[in-house]
């Protein structure tokens, strides 16, 4: 057996196609949860990872250090590209958040959804770039490393990023009355 990024025979290394069907498993829900993010479609999100993952398993070129990386920059710029073509620009989810837990009360319930809407509606307002940081390092975890990765720069401009996306983020919620408890 051929090991595809490396060349060399193996009886005891699994092939290309196996390593792709393993890292779909790992890591498709989570990109398939960042591109939803960023379209607010989940159809649309499903076909950006199976997008990534086909170019990827066509991909003749040089070996990808990331992996992860690859396929979501491959997922952003489809995602563009498909936004493009029908003149519709990605928006963030209306109900991602609905999966945050059980509140006792339906008041406690209306009050979390409308702090969920507040806070979606002003992160629709930023510029594409602090929505991706914002959401690469509060709803996917990320380091600033991964994320400078994805952004192809430096984790220190990544930190100065969420800095000042942080920043804008919290003044558009103070001037459209968000009450932080």
């Amino acid at each position: 057996m051929t090991n595809a990024s490396s060349g060399k025979d193996s009886d005891s290394e699994p092939d290309r196609d196996q390593i792709i069907e393993q890292y779909f498993r790992t890591h498709s829900r989570e990109l398939w949860a960042l591109f939803y993010a960023m379209c607010s479609d989940p159809e649309r999100a499903y076909d950006a990872v199976q997008e990534s993952f086909l170019r990827y398993y066509d991909y003749k070129g040089e070996p990808v250090r990331d992996l992860r990386a690859w396929l979501l920059r491959v997922g952003q710029n489809w995602l563009r590209d498909v936004a493009r073509k029908k003149s519709n620009s990605c928006r963030l989810l209306p109900g991602l958040d609905d999966l945050a837990g059980q509140r006792n009360s339906a008041e406690e319930m209306l009050e979390l959804s409308e702090r969920q809407t507040q806070v979606r509606e002003a992160l629709s307002v930023l510029n594409e770039d602090d929505r991706k940081v914002l959401v690469m390092k509060y709803s996917m975890d990320w380091s600033a490393a991964q994320i400078a990765t994805v952004m192809d720069c430096s984790p220190a401009a990544i930190d100065m990023r969420l800095s000042r996306a942080r920043r804008r983020l919290a003044e558009i919620l103070v001037e459209r009355g968000f009450d932080y408890e």
